[in-house]
This record gives structure tokens, sequence and C-alpha cells, in this order.
């Protein structure tokens, strides 16, 4: 197994086309079906597709148009996904450990154990999970933990054809991202900024946003939702209150063993009259 402890993808808006092979190369390595009919899709009047995130869809290049005063049409690509935060509130309040923080500094979702309660659907900031109603399952992206583990780049970055994606380790993703915003201030992007560094407690998805983090699609200065403080307070005080329930029955059980009624029921008597 390759030495993959704490990776980061590291995405270069300025870099991008938004070819979507990297969302083709997602489905296709995680099997992940797209609807074959024209009609599955409304159109938009946007290059984007799908309009949004869904269970058979963990990554999607966003267009966020813009109409400069002089005219014609600005893209500002995104790249919408998990982000595999350290403060991950997925994780936080999840109630059967579905989600854990791999190896590779991924936040992976165990199918198997998600019981579709969809409390990580509701506390992402970044509105990632989404839950199958016919499975009853939650998906996302797990930033191919299974191709990582075994030497290999995520498909999104094995697959970008013009040098969008890097990967490797975090600091050296930071790194990375700091010396290509000198180099965009320096080249007179001067509303360059990077995400990821100190959201969320530092992501595992960092983004050079060379027109701003806004105009990408993206928040800066994300945080979890206080109500996921609440919740942080709260877990140890109802494992307590679970384990305090199981031990009442639990001593009930035991006190139980051996009682016998004074006195025979109906029942009782019909069974000893034969």
């Amino acid at each position: 197994m390759a030495d993959v402890k704490d990776m980061a993808i590291l995405y270069d808006t300025s870099k991008c086309t938004a070819c979507k092979g990297c969302q083709v190369a997602c489905k296709q390595w995680n099997q992940l079906p797209s609807p074959l009919k024209d009609s599955a899709y409304e159109f938009s009047g946007s290059y984007e597709n799908p309009s949004e995130l869904g269970p058979a869809t963990w990554l999607r290049m966003t267009f966020n148009e813009v109409e400069p005063d002089d005219g014609g049409v600005q893209w500002n690509f995104g790249r919408q996904g998990c982000l595999h935060c350290t403060d991950a509130t997925c994780e936080t309040v999840c109630p059967v450990g579905a989600i854990r923080r791999a190896s590779t500094g991924a936040l992976a979702l165990d199918r198997e154990k998600c019981i579709g309660c969809r409390y990580c659907v509701n506390s992402c900031p970044a509105g990632v999970p989404h839950w199958d109603a016919v499975a009853n399952k939650t998906s996302k992206c797990r930033m191919c933990e299974d191709r990582v583990v075994n030497g290999l780049q995520p498909a999104c970055v094995s697959t970008c054809p013009t040098g969008a994606l890097s990967f490797g380790r975090r600091d050296e993703m930071v790194s990375a991202a700091r010396e290509r915003l000198t180099g965009l201030h320096g080249g007179g992007h001067t509303k360059a900024e990077v995400f990821g560094i100190d959201e969320l407690g530092g992501t595992h998805v960092l983004t050079v946003a060379h027109r701003g983090a806004e105009a990408h699609g993206l928040t800066p200065g994300m945080q979890a939702p206080s109500a996921v403080s609440l919740w942080q307070l709260l877990k140890p005080l109802a494992a307590i209150g679970t384990a305090a329930v199981a031990g009442v029955f639990g001593l009930s059980f035991l006190t139980g063993i051996g009682y016998r009624r004074d006195e025979l029921t109906l029942e009782d008597r019909e069974k000893e009259v034969g």
C-alpha cells in the first residue's frame, strides 16, 4: 500500500476549461448511472448539466455566468463535490458511524452502515451528500480511496487534460496553491484567493479561485452550522442516556432471574389440569 496519509486535491480555476472530463471519469470509475433519455434533464439555458449533485452524481462542473460591462459572457467555472473537511459536520452528526476519516484524509461513507437518516444531508454546509430514496442510503464522493491506497490518483485528477487538477500531500498542495496565488496576483488577477486552507478546519479539496471564491460558487470563510456544535455537546449525553436505559433493562433482567409468582394465573392452571 502506498504512503497516502492526509492527501488533497488542488483545483485551479484559471487552468480549467470545464470539459467535464473529470465529471465523466467520476461516474465511470464509481459506476454511477446516468439517464439516457433526452428528456431526463430540463434545458436551463446553461451548459451546466446536471443542475445539481445527486445520489449518482458525486461531482459536477458549475458554469457561473457573468455579463461584463463590455458585453459578452464571462464563465467562472467551478467544481462542486465533497470538500472532505477537517471539521466534517457529516461525520459529527452520523449516529451510526457510517462516515469515517480514511487514512487518505478523505471522508468515506459506508453504505452498509448507513440507515438513511439524512442527518448528514441536512447538516453539510456545501450541500454535498444526497439521499437515494430507492435504496434509503446516502451517497457522496470518497476521493477514490480504492485507487489512492493503491498508488493511483483519484479518477477525476487522472483525466484532467489541462493540469487544472493535481493531487498530493495536503501540505504540498497548500504550498502549491499559495505559490500559484502569488503568480496570479502578479499577473493582474487581484481578486484571486485560495479556498480551503482554513475553511471548515481545512478542506482536502483546495481551490485556487482566480476571480475570487464567490465568483466560482464558493463561500469564503465557510464554517460548520452552529447547530452541529450543539449536537457535539449533546451526543455524549445521548450516549450516556442510551447506556443508562440499557443498564436499567439489564438490571431488571438480572433481578428477574428465578422469580416465580406466588399465585398461578388462569393460563397456568389450565396447563396443570391438562
